[in-house]
């Protein structure tokens, strides 16, 4: 069997999807098939853990046409006074609709082999047939970004059998049967982990927590958006005077740090990690409740009676359950043109927003004519992972901003979609709190690009 298409998107997952929603919303006629190898869309969110939540508020995640959430204000817990974050099933839910309602086709449980000319093959993984696509124009590579997540990546380390282990995915099975957990990693599944555990009434002493780095995490008050939005607005403008203003990398986190834009869980650990992770000071707090962390470099070993780390090992216990949460998350794949002939890589243009990414690029496809002018506005960068990432990231995205704001038809979009976290700031803009902010950044943002750029000194 041969299908034809103009676009070809591989995968389906957040950034697969939001790409083909805004590339239909802003062309006509226009024929877009989305292929993966999972049955229904919504890529990793469909293998995470049944407690995972977005660490972003709903309100600029998902896909441009359609709201994700009601824009709740979170009432209890430890977000309270947040806006909403969707969890695992509503997310799913919410990417199943989008694709039902969607003019694009979507075509599950295929696996892409490759591609001779305009010509692709794909792989029905239930019968093993291979039928043809035909690419009229252009295949979407939507996988290249693609999370590692704890329940389908091999880990890093060997596991005695005899110890017990499993994915974070298996917590909510065994959490009564265990007396003590080991938590494994440094990031967000980690941190997501630890606080569930502790929610279930899980003492912190019966928690031990095997870092292999310490991080640095974004204050979740100040990435809220709509009626918040100064306070993003005001973030924003601490950044960029802390790189104005800084001596070296060191002191640029200490910066940071002290306007209250990094938090980290031990003040006496200077971390090296960095993932544009966000936590609320509630979370950090109870975070820290967790004394016996481990700090010996990379796991190589789990065994009934001990842990085999880099720099040493620790005893262990046979009543412990292991929890995997050492997956990567989104890969740090090396940056290449977004535009190429008869492709599309969707990537890293803003800093830490996936969709309003995806869409951009979709919008970029249907209003610019050449693929040198598409470049120009989504130049690429890696995921960070450690913080001399964060000068790359933050000055790569702040020049970003400053030439889409030559560009009238392109800023009236960005300004518009519901992916942009700063969608709401016109309407606060008569706020002191907003408007010294906007002062602030304008003030500092061309220096601050400037010694990112050129690795900070010289003032």
């Amino acid at each position: 069997m041969q299908i034809e298409t103009d676009y070809l998107v591989v995968g389906s997952g957040a950034s697969g999807v939001a790409f083909a929603d805004s590339l239909l919303a802003e062309t006509d006629d226009v024929e877009v098939l989305l292929v993966d190898r999972r049955a229904r869309p919504g890529g990793h969110w469909r293998d995470a853990y049944p407690f995972v939540q977005l660490h972003t508020p709903s309100t600029y995640y998902g896909v441009s046409s359609t709201p994700l959430g009601n824009d709740r204000i979170i009432e209890t817990g430890r977000n309270r006074g947040f806006y909403e974050q969707a969890g695992k099933d509503e997310i799913c839910d919410y990417f199943e609709r989008v694709v039902e309602a969607s003019p694009a086709r979507f075509l599950g449980g295929h696996e892409h082999l490759g591609v001779d000319g305009d010509e692709h093959a794909v792989r029905d993984l239930r019968t093993d047939e291979v039928h043809t696509i035909r690419v009229r124009k252009r295949v979407v590579d939507a996988t290249v970004l693609e999370s590692s997540i704890p329940a389908t990546h091999q880990p890093s380390f060997t596991v005695d059998p005899a110890a017990a282990f499993g994915p974070v995915n298996d917590l909510p099975d065994v959490v009564d049967r265990y007396e003590r957990f080991a938590v494994i990693g440094a990031g967000k599944t980690s941190v997501d982990a630890c606080l569930w555990l502790l929610d279930q009434d899980v003492d912190p002493e019966r928690i031990r927590w095997v870092r292999p780095r310490d991080m640095w995490f974004n204050d979740r008050a100040a990435l809220q958006p709509l009626d918040q939005v100064a306070e993003i607005m005001a973030g924003l403008s601490l950044d960029t005077e802390a790189a104005a203003q800084a001596t070296s990398l060191a002191d640029l986190f200490q910066r940071l740090e002290a306007s209250g834009r990094m938090l980290r869980l031990d003040p006496d650990v200077e971390p090296t990690m960095f993932r544009a992770t966000m936590i609320s000071r509630a979370e950090q707090a109870d975070l820290m409740t967790i004394e016996d962390v481990v700090r010996l470099g990379r796991l190589l070993a789990v065994e009934a009676d001990r842990l085999v780390l880099e720099q040493g090992e620790v005893p262990n216990r046979p009543e412990v359950f292991h929890v995997d949460c050492s997956a990567i998350g989104l890969r740090a794949a090396p940056p290449v043109p977004t535009f190429g002939p008869g492709t599309i890589t969707i990537q890293q243009v803003r800093q830490a927003s996936p969709t309003f990414n995806a869409a951009l690029i979709g919008w970029i496809e249907a209003h610019r004519d050449d693929d040198e002018q598409r470049n120009r506005l989504t130049p690429t960068h890696p995921y960070p992972s450690t913080i001399e990432d964060w000068p790359r990231l933050m000055s790569t995205t702040w020049a970003t901003e400053m030439v889409w704001g030559g560009e009238p038809d392109l800023s009236a979009w960005v300004a518009g979609t519901r992916l942009n976290l700063l969608r709401g700031l016109p309407q606060h803009l008569g706020e002191p709190r907003a408007q010294e902010a906007l002062k602030r950044f304008m003030q500092h943002v061309g220096p601050a690009i400037e010694r990112l750029d050129a690795g900070l000194p010289a003032r």
